[in-house]
């Protein structure tokens, strides 16, 4: 993972030179964050943690400081289970992850004005419950998403790579293999590219106004839907009745509403995710896909942090971030 971390850092060339962040301590491919910030030059990086049921306290300390030692930036960062141990007037940087959330009123007027928070996803997956975006328009501190398809991040491209690795898992091959793609454009488009680069035979449906002939005729069905809660595969008020589809189909779940309760066909994973949530994250198939993300997003907060030294404004401080940051604004032009 270290080899993958230094190699993100030199593609992003993340300047965070006397800044203080605030972040979270997790486990597993996330424990990056903290440390990106402080190979990236951090003043200061507050890691915040919990017990959970991906591991206790001990655990995130352990493998954070066993990361941070590695790469010589233990010193840097402090873990804490209580945010009053960090002095949030301070805080230049606010990530909005894991354990920090929910963002609210709470902790946003306890902040300066000067703090940004960078989003470690595109805008259009913005949830209420996890951030309260007018209280930080309230208290002058700026948002902004990271934008998955800039050509460092390609989270989408990692999505079809995570299907194709079920696909060929399962013993369904390119040669003689008709795929079924359904879900949201800017889901099954870039799965579609992958797919179509490794020879497999695509079909695809994102409007859901008129379901294709020969449901039967797929050896693949993949549920894409990240953005409309129609119930895509499920009882009979479904898109499609799980009744009408083959029992020697696979059915790959990565996001989307479904039933699929008592299928007579193989599912993956046998528990899908609920609408909103994802069965198979982008970092399934390479860590890298994380580490990127999040290195991503903390450009993005360097390009927050310059763009209000310069004192930018509206549309200015929009064009600045997108022109010269893998960064994505909020459509409402009262955040730019």
């Amino acid at each position: 993972m270290e080899n993958k971390i230094i190699k993100s850092l030199n593609r992003f060339k993340i300047h965070l030179n006397k800044k203080n962040v605030l972040t979270e301590a997790a486990t597993g491919k996330y424990v990056i964050t903290p440390i990106i910030a402080a190979l990236a030059g951090a003043n200061k990086v507050y890691a915040y943690t919990m017990d959970s049921e991906y591991g206790s306290v001990a655990h995130v300390v352990s493998q954070t400081n066993t990361l941070a030692e590695k790469l010589l930036v233990k010193d840097k960062i402090s873990i804490i289970t209580d945010l009053n141990d960090a002095d949030l007037k301070e805080i230049d940087i606010l990530t909005n992850t894991g354990f920090l959330r929910p963002i609210n009123d709470d902790i946003l007027k306890r902040l300066s004005s000067k703090c940004v928070i960078p989003l470690m996803w595109e805008p259009w997956e913005y949830r209420k419950e996890e951030l309260d975006l007018e209280s930080c328009y309230q208290h002058g501190i700026k948002v902004y998403g990271t934008n998955e398809s800039n050509k460092n991040v390609r989270t989408m491209e990692y999505i079809g790579l995570t299907v194709l690795c079920h696909l060929l898992n399962n013993n369904v091959s390119p040669f003689n293999s008709n795929v079924l793609l359904i879900g949201c454009k800017r889901f099954v488009e870039p799965t579609l590219k992958i797919l179509r680069q490794n020879v497999f035979n695509c079909s695809t449906i994102t409007d859901y106004t008129n379901l294709m002939d020969g449901i039967n005729d797929y050896d693949a069905i993949v549920i894409l839907e990240h953005e409309r809660s129609i119930n895509v595969i499920g009882d009979k008020e479904a898109f499609i009745h799980k009744e009408n589809i083959n029992k020697h189909t696979i059915v790959i779940h990565i996001c989307g509403n479904v039933n699929l309760k008592d299928a007579e066909f193989i599912f993956i994973p046998e528990n899908p995710k609920p609408f909103g949530h994802m069965s198979f994250t982008a970092d399934y198939v390479d860590s890298q896909a994380v580490i990127d993300l999040h290195a991503a997003g903390l450009k993005v907060a360097e390009g927050m942090c310059q763009a209000n030294e310069l004192k930018l404004k509206g549309a200015e401080y929009k064009l600045f971030m997108e022109s010269n940051y893998p960064a994505l604004s909020f459509e409402d032009s009262r955040f730019w």
